[in-house]
């Protein structure tokens, strides 16, 4: 036991998982109860909290607008990654790469300024939602991408030509299916962007609804209890669809977890 506690603070440790459960648990156990006597006034406590969630799934409105912003943001996302994938693999010809560097730089410009710009191209609330989000996401998607194709080795592409491949076939032997398990990998981390994003997207345009702009009205009435209800669902969502894009990942590249443990071994 007290090997085991040595080995928690030491560097580059590995802990089996029963110990590593254990302390995992034991500090959500403390973190819970340093926060239930918090003497803040403006910081619920877990049981305010629970009880709103609770009256705020009784009155059959979270789920609702949960699901509304879910689709939102796999619609989105979907969109997105058809779009980026296009710009980043059209990259590996010359006269499409300005169009790729002119993208992953657009990833500094703020969606509020471009709010009005997609209002005046689009025909309805829902189209403005899906526009600002397919921005915010193909920018940073874009950019992801381009730096993975830039930093394949070259000595695959040589392989593959050594193989009598032509060059599109090495485009599609080395890059898009040589690559396709980072693909997922890009795809989990701008979901997580493009979830941060939503309540702000929604808060632009509140004509359907959603967890963002429910969250946005209970927090314009100073209802911090439901706001920090409001704000542990979208975090317990956010968690679950990226455990679900990590398992489709371990489904369609089963060889990636194969590579991660030759090179951990």
């Amino acid at each position: 036991m007290i090997q085991q506690l040595k080995r928690v603070f030491h560097p580059n440790a590995r802990l089996s998982q029963s110990p590593y459960l254990l302390m995992v648990g034991a500090q959500v156990l403390i973190a819970l109860l340093c926060w239930s006597f918090n003497q803040s006034e403006i910081l619920p406590t877990p049981f305010e909290i629970f009880g709103a969630l609770n009256r705020l799934v009784t009155e059959d409105i979270l789920l609702q607008e949960l699901i509304m912003s879910t689709w939102l943001s796999l619609e989105s996302m979907l969109l997105a990654t058809v779009i980026s994938l296009l710009i980043a693999y059209a990259t590996v010809m010359p006269f499409f790469r300005p169009l790729g560097f002119l993208v992953s730089k657009m990833r500094f410009l703020t969606l509020v300024g471009l709010s009005l710009v997609f209002t005046l191209m689009t025909s309805g609330g829902h189209q403005l939602k899906v526009s600002l989000l397919v921005f915010g996401i193909t920018v940073f998607f874009v950019t992801s991408m381009v730096a993975i194709i830039r930093a394949i080795p070259k000595y695959e592409f040589y392989h593959a030509r050594t193989l009598g491949m032509r060059e599109w076939q090495v485009v599609w032997e080395v890059i898009i299916l040589g690559k396709f398990d980072q693909v997922f990998e890009v795809i989990r981390q701008n979901f997580a962007i493009a979830w941060m994003m939503l309540t702000m997207v929604e808060g632009i345009s509140r004509t359907e609804g959603g967890i963002g702009t429910m969250l946005l009205n209970q927090n314009k009435h100073f209802h911090l209890d439901a706001v920090f209800a409001i704000q542990l669902v979208i975090l317990c969502t956010g968690i679950l669809l990226d455990w679900l894009l990590g398992k489709a990942k371990q489904l369609f590249c089963p060889y990636a977890d194969l590579q991660t443990e030759v090179a951990n071994s």
